[in-house]
């Protein structure tokens, strides 16, 4: 089993460096975010990002024009949706030729389902916590993991929502997930990462891997 790790809202040079043992990197430019990072800002980080990772721009029901942009300023190898976008609006992002993960608020099985409307139109489903406000993502709430079980889908898809290194193994355990998102897990205050968590979170998952 391969795990694939991103770490997502990450705003400065230490975490990125801190993350190379990540295989994807998420910057947010969703301004309600406490994650948010400008442009220009990411342009600057870009450089500390590796060969070997991918780097993902999170975006809420975002103009795409914006999108555009960012996409061809920073180069980003995937777009994240995590907004309401819905199947017209993903259609105009298919132009940028860049793969779409698309975020899916979980609480309940008809969520699961909702997920199967987007499989033939995205490259990836991501499963995160349903939110009670306008914050997309990053609660460090876990949703039940059971309503994965057994999940099975053309598509590669991603476990996220309150994963941190307590969790994990358990998280694996039920729902066989070979992809993870992490953010408020490896966190010392709201929207500041830790580097010593990430690196810790990191190493637990690959010895988790070797011992499986």
């Amino acid at each position: 089993m391969n795990i694939k790790i991103k770490l997502c809202g990450l705003r400065d040079k230490e975490s990125i460096l801190a993350s190379s043992g990540a295989n994807y990197i998420g910057f947010v430019f969703y301004q309600k975010s406490p994650r948010f990072i400008n442009a220009l800002e990411a342009k600057k980080l870009r450089r500390y990002i590796n060969d070997n990772q991918k780097l993902v721009g999170l975006f809420v029901d975002a103009d795409l024009n914006l999108i555009n942009h960012i996409s061809e300023t920073l180069c980003l190898d995937i777009i994240q949706l995590h907004g309401n976008e819905d199947l017209n609006y993903i259609n105009e992002i298919k132009k940028l030729k860049k793969p779409i993960i698309k975020a899916i608020p979980i609480k309940e099985v008809s969520d699961i389902k909702r997920a199967r409307e987007y499989e033939k139109f995205c490259d990836m489903i991501l499963f995160d916590t349903k939110s009670e406000s306008d914050v997309s993502g990053g609660t460090g709430i876990s949703f039940d993991w059971k309503l994965l079980k057994g999940y099975d889908s053309q598509r590669e898809w991603i476990l996220a929502g309150g994963l941190n290194e307590e969790n994990i193994a358990k998280a694996l355990k039920i729902t066989k997930a070979t992809f993870i998102d992490v953010s408020s897990g490896v966190e010392k205050s709201r929207g500041e990462k830790c580097q010593k968590k990430i690196k810790s979170f990191i190493k637990y998952v690959k010895n988790y891997e070797k011992n499986k």
